[in-house]
């Protein structure tokens, strides 16, 4: 009876670390996979600063301007990494840590008057996409 006893205990105690070695194993997997799409980001980010977008004063644009087709270029570009941040974020794919880093830099780019002026002419490509649509207008009027 004893032995039963400590089979059935040595039974328990399995289960119990098997089920906290996967649940790190899990945590782990996502925090990897949430590093790894950091990462992707911020070498397309990267790739946005070469196009020397953020070197324009977008308060102050040069709209009529050789310059200024570039620019509308670049700010289509970083529309598309935007939204498509905010998507993996909103399905739960990026933390809300990992969202935090570049929030405010986000919304702080979204409220100049280059970002705002060029999403009356880009927003029917994110039509179908109404939460970033609603998302981009809340954060222009936020600022």
């Amino acid at each position: 009876m004893l032995l039963d006893v400590a089979l059935k205990l040595v039974t328990i105690v399995s289960v119990l670390v098997g089920g906290v070695a996967v649940y790190i194993a899990l945590r782990n997997n996502s925090r990897q996979i949430g590093a790894q799409i950091f990462l992707t980001y911020s070498s397309r980010i990267h790739y946005l600063r070469e196009t020397r977008l953020f070197d324009v004063d977008l308060h102050h644009w040069p709209r009529q301007t050789d310059e200024a087709e570039n620019i509308r270029h670049a700010i289509l570009a970083a529309y598309w990494v935007i939204f498509e941040f905010y998507s993996l974020r909103r399905y739960g794919f990026v933390a809300n840590s990992i969202w935090k880093i570049w929030e405010a830099d986000i919304v702080r780019l979204l409220g100049t008057p280059a970002f705002q002026t060029e999403w009356d002419v880009i927003r029917p490509h994110f039509e179908v996409h109404s939460h970033f649509t609603a998302w981009v207008n809340a954060r222009h009027g936020s600022v």
